[in-house]
């Protein structure tokens, strides 16, 4: 994580800052508020003093808040979240943080493909190619757990030796319906993963148990079945990649401690925090990560997920059996 050593900046300014006079008292009132929530829920509550300082100087001599939001970007790096973002009037104000690799081949192919693939590699391995979503409504959990379910089913069989997840186009989403459709890739009655808070308490918990999953006390339920078994224990290969985030870094942690289990790629995006909305007023709202997430090992992630065997590049979706990452895969796969 980055530091920011300004300590002797705030002593100096600790005492007078704070009682600085508004143009526009709506505007000190709302910093406080989006302040105090900071403080009470966020991971990141480094430099809330030099934060609250800036937004002070930025806004008191301001007429309308309409004109603070924008600050808010710098807010966000600060406390080093670029999972959070402030939301006014429809519109968000965070950080992006610059990722230290670049694939451009996949960031093209983010663009275009949007729909799961499958298919069988080698006569005997499973593929499937499961994008990100934006179903952040909850409202396509069944539709899109059942569409992995359909493409399981028409590949699996008992000529199957190993399977293929391809996550390297898995932006994010609702992570909810790809943990339900791999469901029995994961495990059988574990705890696979959860969230635990900058104090290290547990506030979440993944698991399974007698066939129905559990996130965080929400049980999940499928309208479609296997036609036939995944077999317990049979060799994986995730794939990642610098676009792997949120949701696809979820699923990824999901299946990290599992037997005969090998993650193949790139680094990922970084985003393995537990996001929660929080109101400031009828207007706008701040998404604050407030947990990270854990494993079945109970191993942190603060940061991105990096791979058992890295290759950097040689992606080729339109000829699999070209694609670097694809062949490393088989190799494990057949050993």
């Amino acid at each position: 994580m980055n530091k920011y050593f300004f300590i002797g900046f705030i002593l100096l300014f600790s005492t007078p800052l704070f009682s600085q006079a508004f143009k526009n008292d709506s505007i000190k009132l709302f910093i406080d508020k989006s302040i105090d929530l900071i403080k009470e829920n966020s991971i990141h509550t480094e430099n809330l003093d030099l934060i609250k300082h800036e937004l002070y100087n930025k806004s008191k001599n301001l007429n309308s808040l309409n004109e603070t939001p924008p600050f808010y970007g710098e807010v966000f790096k600060l406390l080093n979240d670029h999972h959070g973002s402030l939301t006014y009037k429809g519109e968000n104000y965070g950080w992006k943080k610059n990722s230290s690799t670049t694939n451009f081949y996949l960031k093209q192919k983010i663009k275009t493909e949007k729909k799961v693939i499958s298919k069988v590699l080698d006569k005997k391995i499973g593929y499937i190619r499961i994008p990100g979503n934006s179903d952040f409504a909850f409202k396509k959990v069944d539709s899109i757990s059942n569409d992995i379910v359909s493409h399981l089913n028409s590949i699996n069989s008992s000529k199957i030796e190993g399977w293929i997840i391809d996550l390297r186009l898995n932006t994010g989403g609702n992570m909810y319906p790809i943990l339900l459709g791999l469901k029995e890739f994961i495990g059988t009655d574990l705890v696979f993963g959860g969230f635990k808070n900058s104090k290290d308490e547990l506030t979440g918990e993944w698991q399974i148990k007698a066939g129905k999953m559990q996130i965080d006390g929400i049980e999940l339920t499928r309208t479609s079945n296997l036609n036939y078994p995944i077999k317990e224990n049979i060799p994986v290969v995730i794939l990642i990649s610098p676009y792997t985030a949120s949701a696809g870094e979820m699923t990824t942690i999901s299946m990290i401690g599992r037997k005969n289990t090998y993650l193949v790629g790139e680094p990922t995006a970084d985003y393995t925090t537990a996001v929660q909305g929080f109101k400031i007023n009828e207007y706008a709202g701040l998404n604050l990560s407030t947990d990270y997430v854990i494993d079945r090992n109970q191993k942190i992630y603060k940061n991105n997920i990096q791979p058992d065997f890295k290759i950097i590049n040689g992606d080729d979706l339109e000829n699999l059996k070209n694609d670097k990452k694809i062949i490393k895969a088989l190799e494990l796969l057949k050993k």
